[in-house]
């Protein structure tokens, strides 16, 4: 019963918070006179923070800014309701100038591994009517350039619900064939019942490839759904093999302290260019006292 209510209470909230008009700042998570890259081309400078406002230069998919300050100004482009931020920057003669770039412009974070140049960005947000509710579907890219030099993309479309944080990390080939390294997202909430959400890519040096995605969720001491992957450089791990392993404990008995238990596993066999899912086991059900 208290799963019922957990899952009607995440649908409430995550109907709510689609249908409000809100901004999307939090996923750009910079602090003044910190760095950050362009992720798209041809993204305009503008002398003051106003889609109308004089355009100063233009930015290209890979330069690197300073971001100085965010304004209270807000654009909404693609369905992306962000600020603008003045910042710092470079143009095509060396010069350092200063000037507003819309927000939605930059990557969410990137990473640098030698010549390489991971990014992620939001490419636009839109309205999705499913099963009766509207939400707020992500298009998301990860990127990666060669010294600011576009190789390759690859675009996903989200449900994030209230998962806002954003974090990036690279993690290398974790024993995947043919892979040279795996660029990991992951989006995160600030509260009980928020989902933290991750999202795998592999680079072989050539492209970027899908690989399984995980999420954990939990609500306190009552509940919580947990998904961990084994890859094959890990213990426990075998070759070219992708092992999800999930949990879901809900407790029953308070004063006690005994939950009800389900654990299973999927199986997703690598063949050097797509993870495919072939062995789904039965779900172990148990009482346990955590």
């Amino acid at each position: 019963m208290k799963k019922v209510v957990f899952i009607l209470l995440m649908l409430f909230v995550t109907l709510s918070y689609s249908q409000d008009e809100y901004n999307h700042n939090y996923y750009w998570n910079f602090q003044n006179n910190s760095k950050a890259i362009v992720g798209f081309t041809k993204c305009y400078v503008r002398e003051s923070p106003n889609i109308n406002s004089v355009i100063l230069d233009s930015l290209q998919l890979g330069s690197e800014v300073m971001v100085k300050t965010t304004s209270e100004e807000l654009f909404k482009f693609k369905g992306i309701n962000v600020s603008w931020v003045e910042i710092k920057f470079k143009n095509n003669f060396g010069e350092t100038k200063t000037g507003y770039l819309w927000k939605g412009f930059l990557a969410l974070n990137f990473i640098k591994k030698q010549e390489l140049t991971y990014l992620t960005t939001i490419d636009k947000i839109e309205k999705f009517k499913s099963g009766g509710y509207i939400n707020d579907r992500f298009s998301i890219s990860a990127k990666i350039l060669n010294n600011n030099q576009f190789l390759n993309q690859i675009t996903i479309k989200k449900f994030l619900s209230e998962s806002t944080y954003f974090e990036n990390k690279t993690i290398g080939s974790l024993g995947l064939s043919k892979l040279q390294n795996i660029y990991r997202i992951s989006f995160a909430g600030e509260s009980c019942g928020v989902a933290t959400l991750y999202y795998y890519f592999g680079w072989n040096g050539n492209k970027l490839l899908l690989l399984p995605e995980k999420m954990n969720v939990g609500d306190a001491d009552v509940y919580y759904h947990s998904e961990e992957f084994v890859f094959p450089s890990e213990k426990g791990g075998r070759p070219d093999l992708i092992i999800k392993k999930i949990e879901e404990a809900e407790l029953i008995e308070e004063t006690s302290g005994i939950y009800n238990m389900t654990e299973g596993e999927e199986i997703f066999k690598w063949n050097g260019e797509k993870a495919i899912l072939f062995k789904k086991s039965k779900l172990r059900k148990s009482k346990k006292k955590l």
